[in-house]
């Protein structure tokens, strides 16, 4: 039965006649119109709440996640990993891992023209997609992603699904020859595209240029078998014109469909996004840009020193004309190597010959430069805080010198004293010629300088003692115990040896500030001396 609060009850009676409540089956609630309009905007709210909780643990998720693989790369879960990549040893061993697969994928490109050309095709797919896909990754980090719409991706594009799935189809075969012999294999003396094994960059961009001409050469002479390319065919004029133009036009049709259709929203919303366009009408140094400005310049199409706008319609019909004369120029030596098998084996030898010559200059004028700056500057601040130590101790040293110097007190009453001034005056008397009569006067009279007796003197102790300082006086060198010019060696040879020491015994270490014959301004050709009657 249904009781007075809306909730279904069980009734039992007893053997007594009793009545009695079993339990509550069911609670019905009483209907409230305001709780059911209300249903949906909780359900709203929840939801929204439900979704806000899931993005902050889905970011969470991904915080810690990003933290983890830090981590595990770099040590530290707060630096990034691109940051960590470019410090110099992971960016020594990036170089070198780039130097050692560019040197292996010359030698198997050799290897496989030479002995299994069939092969090569598979070999061609395989290093340029891994390369390709690469440059996309690392492009797009510094939003450089639409310069793979350029035409020579286009060209690669096209020859590796012709060859892939379309071989016998010979129109296809013949443009995309001329395009990779043309403006393909011009494009490395134009761009000056290098052989730089270190650089990965360098090497996608020689690699770009290199692949596809030597593919669709072994295909035309037969070193990859094709029934529908015979090696005497020839190209005839309206397959000359038309083939190429008309994949040529496929390819600007579609730059254009994308650039200024589809992405043209992104491109306006974000200048900092590359295309070629907007890098060669900012490059002034590049001459390809510069020649169009002069050409537009000489038509009275602009006027000198006036900026070339990316997005101007002037900048595109230009760059869209200019692209389109380079691609009918290059194109005319085509037919002759398209009949030619010599022709075209001394054409690529040139060419490749020519992006090698651009990575030697690169290496030997550019990189060795650069590269040796870039890790020496860190060893160089370690060498100059060596240095600095070094001549900070020097001048310690020097100082203490010095100091130590203008201590020494000379004692003018002592016999060593005497002794060392005759000695001087001997030595300066020899020029005159009066050696035997300075020694053999008995009574020898001195109005030398006493500042300059005692810088002598000094000069005569520094040079006993641990020769620091061997060039302080040209007249202290020349009391030499062993020079001849000085006849009594009881004099000088054997006395002035043991009056060093007894000198040194009876120096006191006193200050005198007016010791230094520098502090007098006079030197050792002032002295003069008086013989003593």
């Amino acid at each position: 039965m249904m009781d007075g609060n809306n909730q279904l009850v069980r009734l039992r009676v007893g053997t007594d006649g009793k009545i009695c409540l079993e339990r509550r089956i069911l609670s019905i609630p009483s209907i409230n119109l305001e709780s059911i309009v209300s249903v949906p905007r909780r359900v709203l709210e929840a939801g929204k709440e439900a979704k806000e909780r899931m993005h902050e643990a889905r970011k969470e998720a991904q915080g810690r996640a990003q933290r983890n693989w830090r981590k595990a790369v770099t040590g530290d879960p707060e630096k990034r990993i691109r940051d960590h990549m470019q410090e110099v040893p992971q960016v020594k061993m990036i170089d070198k891992l780039s130097f050692t697969f560019g040197v292996l994928t010359i030698c198997g490109s050799e290897w496989l023209a030479l002995r299994h050309a069939d092969w090569f095709p598979l070999y061609y797919y395989a290093i340029m997609t891994m390369l390709l896909l690469w440059r996309l990754i690392t492009y797009s980090k510094d939003k450089y992603q639409l310069f793979m719409l350029d035409f020579c991706y286009f060209v690669n594009l096209s020859v590796a699904l012709q060859t892939a799935f379309f071989p016998t189809n010979i129109n296809w075969f013949k443009a995309n020859y001329i395009l990779c012999m043309g403006p393909l294999m011009c494009a490395i003396i134009v761009w000056k595209n290098s052989l730089v094994f270190h650089s990965l960059d360098k090497l996608t961009s020689f690699f770009l240029h290199v692949f596809p001409p030597l593919t669709v050469h072994l295909f035309r002479w037969g070193l990859i078998p094709n029934p529908s390319i015979h090696q005497d065919d020839q190209l005839a004029p309206l397959e000359f014109l038309l083939l190429p133009l008309g994949l040529y036009l496929c390819w600007q049709l579609g730059y254009w469909t994308i650039t200024e259709g589809i992405l043209r929203s992104q491109l306006d919303n974000d200048p900092d996004l590359i295309t070629s366009l907007r890098y060669l009408a900012g490059d002034k140094k590049n001459g390809f840009r510069n020649l169009c400005m002069s050409i537009l310049c000489w038509i009275g199409a602009s006027q000198p020193g006036e900026d070339l706008v990316a997005d101007s319609l002037k900048a595109k019909i230009t760059f869209a004309v200019s692209q389109l004369v380079y691609t009918l120029i290059t194109i005319l030596p085509t037919p002759f190597l398209y009949s030619s098998y010599r022709l075209s084996c001394v054409y690529l030898v040139l060419l490749y010959g020519c992006g090698t010559w651009n990575g030697a200059s690169y290496y030997i004028e550019v990189f060795a430069e650069r590269y040796r700056l870039q890790f020496a500057r860190s060893s160089d601040n370690e060498k100059d805080d060596g240095s600095s130590i070094i001549d900070t101790d020097t001048e310690d040293d020097s100082d203490e010198f010095e100091n130590a110097l203008e201590d020494i007190e000379i004692d003018q009453s002592s016999e060593l004293y005497k002794t060392i001034v005759a000695a001087i005056i001997e030595d300066e008397s020899l020029d005159d010629e009066i050696v035997d009569d300075a020694f053999e006067s008995q009574n020898i009279g001195s109005t030398v300088s006493d500042a300059k007796v005692e810088n002598t003197a000094r000069d005569v102790l520094c040079e006993k003692g641990d020769g620091i300082r061997h060039n302080r006086s040209e007249s202290t060198k020349e009391m030499d115990p062993a020079s001849d010019t000085i006849d009594p060696p009881e004099v000088v040879g054997d006395k002035v040896p043991l009056l060093l020491e007894e000198a040194a015994g009876d120096v006191a270490v006193k200050r005198s500030s007016n010791s230094s014959s520098e502090s007098n301004g006079q030197s050792w050709e002032d002295l003069e001396v008086v013989e003593g009657k």
